[in-house]
């Protein structure tokens, strides 16, 4: 039977008789850039299409549907090293508030961004509040990787410094796509941040109070910051199945709010 929380499975007389007004259209995006010398520049694209599917099971009759991922973003911090596909800002911008648009046409009244890459953050941020303004779209966005637990998993080092084709990523990787990574070639990748975050009180990389604009090879020469000859298949599957655990959490919070932005279910 034909996946019906999948937006592109559905006809166009689906969407006639479907009452969409209630559902959430969640547009996963991602990007398709260097990770480093052992994993290939699909990672940030298998990594969301893994917590889609990890998620859609766990969802029961909340109301769903699920856009065809956005495998490029912006990745032009990645642009040194061969491999790298991205899209300006302006683009970015451009065509998510289409996407944004063509939701609205349809009836759904709600989006949700779902990421797994820092360099959409910013732009997530001012679209998801253009299509606020411009349609009157409840709009939210998350990075996965703000919603798995690290709890016993990440040492503090590692969960700090450890940004780009690191520990957990490769893990990641192994769990889902293990014929894709070459750990012949992995290691402990030295962030430059480590050396930033000693010197400086308030500049840094993610963390401080001011965030330096930042190319990879800022970092590391190699394209890559974590220890990734740690990872492991068993961290990487923790890993998905806790953030699709905190995914599913998520979407039940933003059910409850409805379009105009009043709790739908009030104590």
């Amino acid at each position: 039977m034909t996946d019906k929380r999948y937006w592109a499975n559905l006809s166009t007389d689906d969407f006639r008789e479907l009452d969409v007004s209630r559902a959430i259209a969640v547009l996963p995006v991602a990007a398709i850039e260097q990770h480093g010398p052992h994993l290939p520049v699909s990672v940030d694209r298998d990594i969301i299409e893994a917590v889609v599917e990890h998620t859609a099971p766990l969802l029961d009759d909340l109301e769903v549907l699920f856009l065809p991922t956005m495998a490029i973003g912006k990745s032009n911090e990645h642009i040194g090293y061969p491999g790298t596909l991205t899209f300006g800002a302006q683009t970015l911008i451009a065509m998510w508030m289409d996407i944004g648009a063509s939701v609205h046409r349809a009836g759904v009244r709600k989006l949700m961004f779902i990421n797994s890459h820092g360099g959409n953050v910013s732009v997530m941020d001012i679209v998801s509040r253009d299509l606020r303004a411009r349609y009157g779209l409840r709009t939210a966005w998350s990075s996965w990787f703000n919603l798995y637990e690290t709890a016993g998993l990440f040492d503090a080092r590692e969960l700090r410094h450890g940004v780009h084709g690191g520990f957990g990523e490769t893990s990641i990787m192994l769990a889902i796509h293990p014929e894709r990574v070459d750990m012949s070639k992995a290691r402990d990748f030295y962030s430059t941040g480590e050396d930033w975050a000693q010197r400086f009180e308030h500049l840094g990389v993610g963390g401080g109070n001011a965030k330096l604009g930042w190319l990879i090879e800022d970092l590391n020469a190699e394209g890559a910051c974590g220890n990734a000859a740690a990872a492991s298949a068993e961290v990487g599957a923790q890993l998905l199945e806790s953030g699709a655990a905190g995914f599913r959490d998520l979407l039940i919070e933003f059910d409850s709010l409805d379009a105009d932005g009043l709790s739908r279910y009030p104590e």
